[in-house]
């Protein structure tokens, strides 16, 4: 594939809790590459930021980053049909990307180049030495206004392919033959019975290599560590819609949080 999703970022006031959860829940590995204020762990294909929330930030999953045979193909074809999308090169001391940038929507995304950047293998450490997991990402999920408009940008910008499967989700479903970018669409009436939802990253996704035994296992974990607990769907008039909103948007079997209350999409399929 031309693109490959290699990474994700969330931002949280409880950054090195959050990273705890998903090596203890996933069994996610953190990155030899150690960043004091952000822990990055890793799946052996796709990786996670956890940044602390800064002045200005608004919490929660904050976007995801690629890699590309070719970052000047990606221009040329941002320029000749995609003209509200745009990037910008980052600086020199940032490790995991060396282009940021965004989609006709502004959903934003980190951007390198394989080869000549070695931020593009950041993630990518531990295949490289053998290891693999069974739990591991399958998905990024974005709502935005203009989803039909936001998925030919990812088709045509980055080659990534409409997934066939019939999932019954809303939106649009696009692979790089590991990841599935999932493009759900956004307005105010979607939002009926709940408090609004603003446009951007909406969930991830997991594979895991069973779900009932994964089941235990999360009760397990916050058994034993209150603190590493999901966040409860449900429970309250509103939450029950909430719960259903994402049901309907999800494609997996289990939906639950991280203890930020994140939602996670999660699959044994």
């Amino acid at each position: 594939m031309f693109a490959q999703i290699n990474h994700t970022a969330i931002i949280s006031r409880n950054y090195q809790m959050l990273a705890k959860f998903y090596e203890a829940v996933f069994g996610l590995k953190y990155s030899s590459f150690r960043v004091v204020d952000a822990p990055i762990c890793s799946d052996g294909y796709v990786g996670m930021q956890l940044i602390p929330r800064r002045d200005g930030y608004v919490g929660g999953i904050d976007h995801f980053g690629m890699v590309v045979d070719d970052v000047d193909t990606v221009l040329d074809r941002m320029q000749k049909k995609h003209r509200k999308a745009n990037i910008v090169k980052r600086p020199s001391t940032r490790p995991f990307a060396a282009y940021s940038g965004h989609d006709p929507d502004g959903n934003v995304f980190d951007l390198a180049q394989k080869k000549n950047d070695t931020r593009a293998d950041l993630y990518k450490e531990q295949v490289d030495s053998g290891w693999q997991q069974d739990r591991h990402f399958n998905k990024f999920a974005i709502r935005t206004p203009n989803a039909e408009q936001c998925a030919e940008f990812y088709a045509d910008v980055f080659e990534l392919q409409p997934v066939n499967r019939d999932t019954g989700a809303p939106g649009y479903h696009l692979t790089d033959g590991r990841m599935t970018l999932s493009i759900l669409p956004w307005s105010i009436p979607v939002f009926e019975g709940m408090s609004i939802k603003r446009p951007g990253p909406d969930h991830l996704g997991f594979h895991v290599e069973d779900i009932e035994s994964f089941r235990k296992h999360v009760a397990s974990v916050a058994g034993a560590n209150p603190y590493l607990a999901p966040v409860p769907l449900g429970g309250s008039p509103e939450s029950e819609v909430r719960k259903m909103f994402f049901q309907r948007s999800a494609s997996g079997k289990l939906q639950m949080t991280d203890p930020d209350g994140n939602w996670l999409d999660i699959t044994d399929e």
